[in-house]
């Protein structure tokens, strides 16, 4: 990693998870009220709101991660996800990073390393895209 490369801070982060939460809660809803329509019609076997969320949130921040390494809110707030030299992560990176964002516990790393658990276990790192 350049040593001139800014990093982020928490204020930032937690922006990032704000965003991304409301953007991952839209689409999640509309998604769950499409298969509900089936369920009403065609009698598919109904899932709780719950599966749609957590599916949403790991498949949103993998695809967006992967393609952009970026999700939307990231776009927002000028950030860009990187690999701790500096370069664009590896696709087992953005699994890591989804699978664990998804989980719920992944902000409590903060406490004790200043980097979210998805960042640690990931060595991936988030950066400074503008100015």
């Amino acid at each position: 990693m350049n040593p001139t490369t800014r990093t982020i801070g928490e204020g930032t982060r937690i922006m990032n998870f704000f965003l991304d939460t409301i953007f991952i809660c839209i689409l999640s809803y509309i998604i769950y009220e499409w298969y509900n329509f089936y369920v009403l019609y065609w009698h598919y076997k109904p899932f709780r709101y719950g599966y749609f969320f957590f599916a949403t949130t790991w498949a949103y921040t993998f695809l967006f991660e992967l393609l952009f390494s970026q999700t939307l809110a990231k776009m927002i707030t000028k950030t860009k996800v990187r690999s701790l030299d500096g370069k664009r992560p590896n696709v087992l990176q953005f699994l890591i990073r989804a699978t664990i964002r998804t989980s719920l516990v992944t902000m409590f790393g903060l406490a004790w390393n200043d980097k979210p658990l998805h960042d640690t276990f990931s060595k991936t790192v988030l950066v400074s895209t503008g100015a």
